[in-house]
């Protein structure tokens, strides 16, 4: 069990340096130039929606610090079946792994793309990098993470983090209105090319 403990996370450790390392320097220049560029952003329309997004969010980064934390002291694994064998742990860690991986990825190249733009004196409409594939690449990086990390820790315990995904999408739904109503036309035609919360796999035309 050790192994695939160390495995996973290491894992997470890699997760939350390259969050941190790509969304911080970007976070810097958005609350730099607020007042001069900045992007609409929804307010939660319910209490159910708000703890949702917020009390998952906080949890999930809370647990990518502490389970590294608790393995590399102690060698145990937390909230893990501990009666399922190595062998088929390991298939579910790297799926986990890899949906998560997918998730951060678009995340920080959503947010390269969001902060390239809001560096200049005025705000536009973001569809390149990670917005060239998701339009809510933020978002995409959560629900992901929550899908992935009950697999990626082989712990069904952490199941709990499905609760989040609607408030996200919810959540999207109300950024969306906003969206419209600032850009307009420009962002209904973004709509019809790049799918919401999904990835769409295009075919080559023959």
């Amino acid at each position: 069990m050790v192994q695939i403990a160390y495995l996973t996370n290491y894992f997470f450790l890699a997760y939350l340096a390259t969050y941190i390392l790509i969304h911080f320097p970007f976070d810097i220049i958005m609350l730099a130039k607020k007042g001069k560029a900045s992007y609409p952003t929804p307010h939660f329309k319910s209490t159910l929606e708000s703890l949702s997004v917020v009390l998952t969010s906080v949890f999930f980064w809370f647990y990518l610090v502490f389970s590294p934390a608790v393995v590399l002291a102690s060698g145990k694994n937390i909230f893990v079946l501990g009666i399922v064998p190595e062998e088929i742990q390991l298939p579910f860690v790297i799926v986990g792994i890899i949906i998560m991986s997918i998730g951060l990825i678009v995340g920080c190249l959503g947010r390269i793309g969001r902060g390239i733009y809001l560096a200049r004196d005025k705000a536009k409409l973001s569809t390149n990098w990670g917005h060239a594939i998701v339009r809510h690449p933020s978002y995409f990086l959560y629900i992901t993470g929550f899908i992935g990390i009950p697999f990626a820790a082989f712990s069904p315990y952490l199941f709990i983090f499905y609760l989040g995904i609607p408030g996200y999408i919810l959540t999207t739904k109300s950024e969306e209105e906003v969206l419209i109503e600032t850009f307009g036309e420009e962002y209904i035609n973004y709509q019809k090319k790049v799918e919401k919360l999904f990835i769409k796999i295009r075919r080559k035309k023959k």
